[in-house]
């Protein structure tokens, strides 16, 4: 229960469900949790956590933009007074668009735009922030199936994003991990159930359940666990991995 004990973390795309279920397992271990995300039913999924005794807060806001982030720093470490951890789980979907003779750029850079600038910033404030006050945190960020290997629709804005994701992650432990002992990390879900997208569910299970070789699908804390782990000191010595958490995806393909 104290794996997370007295970690101060700032969970984007918390009203999804794989950060939902994080925030609440980083409660569950102990965490102080700054729950973050674009759609406003974040506060109400807080306000849960809360009530089953969890220390956390939640904000609306959109994390592509630099603003957010300064004023999430500014908040966090007047609440809580410090940030050791970033989870970095917001991100959009580009549109199912396979064929590259009609994919526009703007399909392409709107997903780009969501998901490496919210990284980006992300270091830009909170990453200073640690080296300015020699805190070793660490930074999760997401990545994916998809930014892994070929899944049939490579033509997308979204596996690009989260190909950038896994190099930028494993550039930033070779400018910063030596001299500041802070760590960064991917998680590289295959598909996981979450309530939000129980339309995607109903048109593509039966190929979701084909591709993976386990015997069913993934639920969001079979991804949360792994966050909790990569992210506690039980991993500090874990730096620029990118972790699939696929149910065996990766391998087979």
């Amino acid at each position: 229960m104290d794996r997370l004990k007295n970690k101060v973390a700032i969970i984007t795309g918390a009203a999804g469900g794989i950060c939902r279920k994080a925030s609440e397992l980083f409660c569950q271990e102990g965490a102080k949790v700054v729950m973050v995300d674009i759609d406003p039913q974040v506060e109400s999924f807080c306000a849960d956590i809360v009530a089953a005794g969890g220390d956390a807060i939640a904000v609306v806001g959109d994390v592509s933009l630099r603003d957010t982030w300064v004023q999430l720093q500014d908040l966090t470490v007047e609440k809580y007074g410090t940030i050791d951890i970033v989870v970095n789980g917001a991100a959009v979907f580009s549109p199912p668009t396979h064929d590259w003779a009609h994919i526009t750029s703007e399909m392409i850079h709107e997903v780009m735009r969501v998901n490496i600038d919210s990284m980006l910033y992300s270091y830009q404030t909170v990453l200073r922030y640690m080296m300015k006050n020699k805190i070793r945190g660490n930074f999760l960020n997401f990545s994916s199936s998809t930014g892994l290997a070929f899944n049939g629709g490579a033509v997308q804005g979204y596996p690009f994003s989260k190909a950038c994701i896994k190099l930028g992650t494993q550039n930033m432990v070779n400018q910063v991990s030596k001299k500041y002992g802070i760590r960064f990390n991917c998680l590289a879900p295959n598909y996981v159930w979450v309530p939000k997208q129980q339309h995607v569910w109903d048109m593509f299970q039966n190929h979701f359940e084909e591709a993976t070789p386990m015997p069913y699908t993934g639920m969001p804390e079979d991804a949360a666990w792994a966050i909790v782990y990569l992210c506690s000191d039980e991993a500090k010595y874990i730096n620029g991995v990118c972790l699939p958490v696929d149910g065996g995806w990766y391998v087979k393909k």
